[in-house]
């Protein structure tokens, strides 16, 4: 179907039109909000020690959750492309079950699971504190971020097929072999691109993450808990502003990583 130059131009102008109300504007008055007062108060807010322990403690979660999600949602893709078992559909539709349900069920669901009164609340009486503790926010974490891995090698792995892994054991290479240096080259691009979107789900969840945690500043505040807090507990608007713009700024960069990445698959 041939659309007219006008009309691509009107459809053009409303889609940026649509994102400019929906997204420019409010991150515009909250930047504008944050650096109106100058550049050393919002240094001096996001220097705190609840600021810089909220900052320590997201990048923690992040540490651990995305090798282990790295792990396992390779090993779910291998699984769901190269194999051929009975629950595979079911495997396909409980990888993207983060995607349906809602990060507050998941809160629930985990405090129903390792809470003191839980099916697992045998560890939180014996001293091993999941539930508002460290152990329970990475979990939290993981979930919501576990298709992010999987769905972006997957269709990686279906394209290059299994000819040259095939070739590969022909030759007396044996799984692990094949999989370092035949596999894994091949889906770099797509499990790096994964990786990316894992950090930024990671670096911005809440709904779960503030269901499991106490919510104790330099103990168990993310940089998402401490806008929240400072916000509505506190009344610290400047403080709120200013780590949530610290938090902008780090997904702008995971942002700049994405697009970058996205062009080198693109070009390969």
């Amino acid at each position: 179907m041939k659309v007219s130059r006008r009309t691509r131009l009107s459809l053009r102008a409303v889609a940026l039109g649509y994102l400019f109300v929906l997204v420019g504007v409010p991150i515009a008055v909250i930047l504008w909000r944050t650096f109106a007062p100058g550049i050393p108060a919002f240094l001096t807010s996001v220097s705190t020690p609840a600021a810089q322990s909220a900052l320590n403690l997201s990048l923690l979660i992040v540490a651990i959750t995305v090798p282990i999600n790295v792990v396992f949602g390779v090993a779910t893709a291998l699984a769901l492309v190269r194999g051929r078992f009975r629950g595979r559909g079911l495997l396909q539709a409980v990888v993207d079950l983060p995607f349906a349900v809602s990060p507050i069920v998941v809160g629930v669901a985990l405090i129903m699971l390792w809470g003191s009164a839980g099916w697992f609340g045998a560890l939180d009486n014996a001293g091993f504190k999941v539930i508002f503790g460290l152990p329970g926010m990475v979990i939290a974490t993981i979930f919501v971020t576990l298709p992010f891995v999987v769905r972006e090698v997957e269709p990686v792995l279906h394209e290059i097929g299994i000819d040259q892994e095939q070739a590969a054991s022909t030759l007396g290479a044996n799984g692990w072999q094949t999989f370092w240096r035949i596999t894994l080259p091949a889906i770099r691009w797509g499990l790096t691109y994964g990786i990316v979107l894992t950090v930024a789900r990671a670096l911005g969840e809440f709904g779960a993450v503030i269901m499991v945690s106490s919510g104790f500043a330099g103990i168990s505040q993310t940089l998402t808990l401490l806008v929240h807090s400072r916000y509505i507990d506190d009344h610290n608007t400047y403080g709120a502003y200013a780590a949530a713009t610290l938090l902008m700024g780090i997904a702008l960069v995971v942002l700049l990583l994405m697009t970058v990445l996205d062009r080198k698959r693109s070009d390969r």
